[in-house]
């Protein structure tokens, strides 16, 4: 026995049971006490919450269950697993497996009535949401930039990166003397943009390798960055244009919005839930 709620017993084996729904499908079922743990936890939330429902009457039907059978059937296969193969190896039958999706669906209603049900959203709740999280709905930058790369192998030495950066500083020189950055990168570069001289087209920030990203971002229109070194070699960089981060609509975001404030509110309200209905339950846990 791994643990008791108001009597009802919690086999070991139905925590290795629950660990191998809540992991991976292809992971041993015999995994670490820390994972046994949060299964048994999980469980016994669970157990409190199924003893509630059946006071309440709360029942499923067998189309519920058959459709909660595949859509688990369709996250295996998605995964690439197969979903007979896996419940034998964590020695489930059908039978038991259908009763476990069972217990989780009556507890789900009843989440559904007794928690679901009392989270409340306003308008007004939106629109905080919304200015104090701005940053979470803004667009990336944009700039459309060449390049110019001196590139060089993985297994290149700190002298090839400084021979290196003579050539590229060199090629630099030529361009502020005059020469055109693009008729420079069909002549120079070694990056297959040499075709369209250097131009990478409409680059989004955080798109690019950090150093080439950042210094990017940097220049003003019209300007070409000092030689960059990144895993690649060393680059001159070009901006013609750039656009800054706009935020989306409010009414664009409104169901992610909600979605995020439903979460929250959601783990809140059902962890005050619990935390009453345990006040009256005996619970025993004998696998520490």
């Amino acid at each position: 026995m791994a643990a008791s709620v108001n009597g009802e017993i919690i086999l070991l084996s139905e925590v290795r049971e629950r660990m191998f729904q809540m992991n991976s499908l292809n992971q041993d079922p015999n995994a670490s006490s820390t994972k046994l743990k949060e299964a048994l936890d999980t469980l016994v939330e669970e157990k409190l919450i199924i003893l509630f429902g059946k006071e309440k009457d709360v029942k499923n039907t067998s189309y519920e269950i058959d459709k909660a059978v595949e859509d688990f059937r369709g996250r295996a296969e998605a995964q690439g697993a197969d979903f007979n193969a896996s419940l034998e190896r964590a020695g489930l039958t059908m039978e038991r497996y259908r009763a476990m999706l069972g217990e989780q669906l009556i507890a789900r209603k009843v989440l559904d009535m007794e928690v679901r049900n009392e989270v409340h959203i306003s308008d007004d709740d939106v629109a905080q949401f919304y200015r104090q999280h701005a940053d979470l709905f803004s667009a990336r930058p944009k700039a459309r930039i060449s390049h110019i790369l001196k590139y060089l192998k993985k297994t290149a030495t700190e002298e090839d990166f400084a021979d290196a950066l003579k050539v590229i500083t060199g090629i630099r020189k030529e361009i502020t003397d005059g020469l055109d950055f693009a008729e420079a990168a069909k002549k120079y570069s070694e990056d297959p943009s040499r075709d369209t001289g250097g131009d990478l087209g409409e680059v989004v920030g955080g798109q690019m390798v950090p150093e080439f990203d950042k210094a990017a971002f940097a220049l003003n229109p019209g300007e070409i960055s000092q030689p960059i070194r990144t895993q690649f070699g060393w680059h001159l960089i070009k901006v013609f244009s750039k656009s800054g981060a706009e935020a989306a609509p409010m009414d664009k975001v409104k169901g992610e919005i909600l979605n995020r404030i439903f979460m929250e509110r959601f783990q809140t309200t059902k962890a005050d839930w619990i935390k009453r209905i345990k006040k009256d339950a005996l619970i025993d846990i004998k696998l520490k």
